[in-house]
């Protein structure tokens, strides 16, 4: 939609830039998306919403930077004559639903010319041609009151005229020299020979004023927007006219539309007003009141508003309001304002007025007993760790194919009755296929050694109902070894949150090799696990794939308090022990023999090397162990730190399946 700024000048005073108008319009919801410079003229190009069909009228618009403005508009609304009366003809309208209004005024004695300038630059500057003075007028008026008008030569008219449905195979012939064959969802205008226009559609060559006119039947009607929209889809016809009666016209101005276009016609092409009629009768306007708490406004927006900025916005934009009791207001909205039925409703109008710009942004308020029950800030916590040791986040689609979530074994995904697209027909019910995208992806762009984790929903069935958790994913690629290097990432996120008491348990799990299964007493957190070989070809990965899910419900319930200590300013002293161990013995049986003898003067262990030779039997893994020894208090002595490593010798020595080399 474009309009003028010299039109809307014409209503109403505009005592700021242009560019800060195009600002304050868009911010308040009317979006300007282009603004041109014009001669002495701005046109300013606005995307307007199905719901403000006020916006398509001049006064509507004007309205609008009115109360954006802080100022009253002020109209000069026509006092519209009804005399003479017509009496040689008479409207016959066959079914009120789909006309609820018709108005005809005869004007005589007019002359077809050129329109004056500012009357043709008005039209023109609003993307609608200028042709004429009298089809000008019609336009000029059907741009600044926002009901469209059509002018018909009387003298080609026979007989009454009728609003009806179109007959199976009967023909129309519009002005733009198309012919059209028409059905009965075709709503038409017609005199006794046949179809003079299609109902707020368009008019018909056989009645087009042209420069011999010389008496004009002018015509302003209410047409109901199902009817317009199923006509003007069956002709594949799309026009200003069709625009405005699909998205409804308010019928108080339907008489101001006709009397002025009439009154127009007078003074710019010498024609005289001779007669007026019309049939069926306007629709009784009246909007129910609204009942708002000021309280309930300081909610939504997050700021406090006074009584009088409230009333004076509101009052701006054509609302009436009372005050109720004590913090509450009722409101009638404006009757052109079809839109507004709810408390919320009021509150957009508020808002968006006072200005979005002025509310300060803050953090939704969330419901919470403790912190431990605030999962927006627990993930946003979980976030910025895992961000913080490496790892990249993604973000992946909830909605995914059911047949590449049955390649990765997942049985029973909760399929969309009516997807948009086949491919997305199905809710995911873990994130590994979108991590194996992602991965996918990158690998493909000659990335490797990938880091990528996600926090987000998974959907699945739960009986006879569906459910949503959740859930945590750690994924990436490498070698082989990359294996334990995510194992440790898991780690890490554990401690983090202070969770104790978790072991890994080897178990065999579909899609998986070298699969654990992460528990924490007796509640199940997650698994992680190397994707099989022969899937990983299936994707087309050239690289090998690690993948963990974690439950975040069940992390926000087990994590721990945070405690602080201390570090130690005393250096480390660290000790080697190269060690074979038998594959069917765990890791975490050697870590806890080492901390339970090395007790508070452990500081930490870690895998530096591991080895692979052919003098290894297979069902044995050998690696060498660094263990750092420190105390909080003092720096320990090499005597002391050879005496406890001693000893971890001394127990791991006697223990079946692990040999110290």
């Amino acid at each position: 939609m474009r309009f003028s700024l010299n039109f809307i000048k014409e209503l109403l005073d505009v005592p700021v830039k242009t560019q800060n108008l195009a600002h304050t319009l868009t911010m308040a919801g009317m979006e300007v998306e282009y603004l041109e410079k014009r001669g002495d003229d701005w046109l300013f190009d606005i995307e307007v919403t199905t719901n403000r069909y006020d916006w398509l009228s001049m006064v509507g618009i004007a309205r609008e930077i009115a109360a954006c403005l802080g100022k009253t508009l002020k109209i000069k609304y026509p006092s519209p004559k009804t005399s003479p009366p017509l009496t040689d003809k008479k409207i016959i309208i066959e079914d009120l639903r789909d006309c609820p209004l018709y108005i005809g005024r005869l004007i005589k004695g007019i002359e077809i010319g050129q329109s004056p300038p500012w009357l043709g630059q008005r039209v023109s500057h609003c993307e609608v041609n200028a042709i004429n003075n009298i089809v000008d007028i019609t336009n000029y008026c059907m741009l600044k009151w926002g009901n469209p008008l059509h002018a018909f030569d009387a003298d080609k008219l026979k007989g009454n005229i009728y609003i009806r449905r179109a007959k199976k195979g009967e023909t129309f012939l519009g002005i733009d020299d198309k012919e059209r064959t028409l059905n009965k969802d075709n709503l038409v205008i017609a005199d006794e020979r046949g179809v003079i226009a299609l109902a707020g559609v368009m008019g018909a060559k056989n009645t087009e004023v042209d420069q011999n006119t010389k008496n004009v039947f002018l015509e302003a009607a209410i047409f109901t927007p199902l009817s317009v929209r199923r006509s003007r889809r069956t002709v594949g016809l799309d026009t200003e006219s069709s625009y405005r009666f699909e998205r409804r016209v308010f019928s108080e101005y339907v008489e101001y539309a006709s009397f002025e276009a009439a009154k127009l016609m007078e003074e710019l092409a010498a024609g005289k007003l001779a007669g007026y009629i019309s049939s069926g009768k306007k629709s009784t306007l009246k909007t129910k009141p609204i009942t708002i708490s000021l309280a309930n406004l300081s909610d939504c927006l997050g700021i406090s508003l006074s009584k009088p900025t409230i009333k004076k916005i509101l009052s701006t934009l054509g609302f009436k309001i009372k005050d109720s009791s004590a913090g509450k207001m009722i409101v009638w909205p404006a009757s052109f304002r079809f839109d507004i039925n709810r408390e919320v409703d009021v509150f957009e109008e508020i808002s968006r007025i006072y200005g979005y710009s002025k509310i300060e942004p803050q953090i939704p308020a969330l419901l919470r007993k403790t912190q431990k029950d605030n999962s927006y800030t627990f993930k946003k916590k979980l976030q910025d760790f895992i961000a913080s040791i490496g790892l990249q986040e993604i973000i992946t689609y909830s909605i995914e194919n059911d047949e590449e979530l049955k390649r990765i074994e997942e049985k029973e995904p909760i399929i969309i009755l009516n997807p948009l697209r086949k491919q997305e027909n199905s809710l995911r019910t873990t994130l590994l296929s979108g991590m194996i995208k992602s991965i996918r992806y990158n690998l493909n762009r000659n990335q490797s050694q990938l880091r990528f984790f996600e926090i987000a929903d998974i959907y699945y069935k739960d009986k006879n109902s569906f459910c949503e958790k959740s859930a945590l994913a750690i994924g990436g690629s490498g070698t082989k070894e990359d294996f334990f290097y995510f194992k440790g990432i898991i780690e890490q996120i554990l401690n983090y949150l202070n969770i104790e008491g978790v072991e890994f348990k080897q178990e065999s799990l579909g899609s998986f090799t070298n699969a654990l299964r992460i528990k924490a007493g007796k509640l199940e957190v997650g698994f992680l696990g190397k994707l099989d070989e022969d899937l990983r070809k299936e994707f087309d990965l050239v690289e090998e794939v690690f993948f963990s899910q974690l439950d975040s419900s069940i992390l926000a319930k087990l994590q721990g308090i945070k405690r602080y200590v201390s570090f130690s300013p005393y250096p480390a002293i660290s000790r080697d022990i190269s060690i074979a161990l038998a594959k069917k013995r765990r890791f975490q049986d050697i870590e806890s023999l080492i901390k339970n003898e090395v007790g508070s003067f452990l500081s930490d262990l870690q895998i530096i090397n591991i080895y692979k030779g052919k003098d290894l039997p297979k069902d044995i893994f050998a690696f060498t162990l660094r263990v750092f020894y420190q105390s909080p208090d003092r720096t320990l002595t090499s005597q002391e730190v050879d005496s406890l490593h001693n000893k971890i010798r001394s127990k791991l020595s006697q223990q079946e399946g692990l040999q110290l080399r």
